[in-house]
């Protein structure tokens, strides 16, 4: 008996193997082919190619001088690198030292066109665009708008003429930038600034324009909100036109003239049931006239009364005893 029983548990120990071995190869068998699905259904997406950009540790101001302390460098995708973009911190200063001309938020890429050349300084006349110039003009508190045209905003500049006969108003400038009031041009200014003078950017003719305008009138400024880019119809305004609108004075005409009309009707109205109380005499010129009897006279009218644009109709007795 003890051979058999070894043998039998020899055969079953060899099952248990054989029977673990084809579990084994069949889930990695499944595993693979699960790879190969994935694979074919969401292929790898491809790795990204990144590059170094300097960028700004903290908020730069106009003015502020660019040193590695206050620079740092970060991975950017390669595709979608900006354009006049640094890719060292000592390419930023290689070639002569450079100031912030246009403020720069933290972990903002530092550009070529914020900041100023190898060398060079802070000057007004490094913000003033290719081709446009840079004029400054008196204001005060009132067509400064209060202090609160900062650099940096856009306003429509409004010209007044003082004329004797005809004083008026036209929109001179729309959409013009400030780049400075009085000497302060850092654009991330946000308390109003008690200015005196402005400088605006514009095109040669359009300096020219505002300094002659300056010279034989008034200069204010409207504020435009952040962002705004639309174009009003430009109008003049003169003195006549410092009352109520046209559209409300006709209306208010147009109800007056209803109203005299409605008091006419109701006049009449009031007549005509006055005259019925008098007799009505008659004359037949037919030969053979034929007897009006009373009941072959109307004894009712139909009357029309408007109250504004509103009418009523009403059935009134011709007989006043009635």
């Amino acid at each position: 008996m003890l051979p058999v029983r070894t043998g039998t548990l020899v055969m079953l120990l060899v099952a248990l193997l054989f029977g673990g071995l084809a579990v084994f190869l069949a889930k990695i068998w499944l595993s693979s082919q699960q790879q190969q699905i994935a694979q074919q259904v969401a292929p790898e997406a491809p790795k990204m190619v990144t590059e170094t950009v300097v960028v700004a540790k903290k908020e730069l101001h106009f003015g502020e001088p660019l040193t590695p302390e206050v620079l740092s460098e970060i991975s950017w995708p390669k595709e979608a690198k900006p354009e006049g973009s640094f890719t060292t911190i000592a390419d930023v200063s290689k070639d002569g030292a450079r100031v912030v001309l246009t403020p720069i938020n933290p972990n903002e890429p530092v550009l070529a066109w914020k900041i100023s050349g190898p060398g060079g300084r802070a000057t007004l006349s490094a913000l003033v665009k290719e081709g446009m110039r840079a004029v400054t003009i008196s204001v005060n508190d009132t067509s400064g708008v209060a202090g609160f045209v900062l650099p940096g905003d856009r306003v429509d500049v409004l010209y007044t003429r003082p004329q004797a006969d005809s004083p008026s108003i036209d929109v001179l400038f729309q959409n013009v930038k400030v780049l400075a009031v009085n000497q302060n041009v850092d654009e991330k200014t946000s308390n109003p600034i008690d200015g005196r003078t402005t400088t605006l950017e514009l095109t040669p003719l359009d300096a020219q324009k505002l300094a002659l305008a300056q010279s034989t009138g008034g200069l204010i400024f409207t504020l435009r909100s952040a962002g705004s880019l639309d174009a009003a119809p430009a109008q003049r305004v003169v003195e006549s036109e410092l009352v109520s609108s046209a559209t409300l004075s006709q209306s208010d005409e147009a109800q007056s003239a209803l109203q005299r009309r409605v008091d006419d009707l109701e006049a009449k109205l009031s007549q005509a049931e006055a005259s019925r109380t008098k007799p009505v005499v008659t004359e037949a010129i037919a030969p053979a006239p034929a007897e009006v009897t009373e009941d072959a006279l109307p004894t009712t009218a139909q009357v029309t009364i408007y109250r504004g644009l509103q009418g009523s109709s009403y059935t009134v007795p011709l007989d006043a005893n009635q």
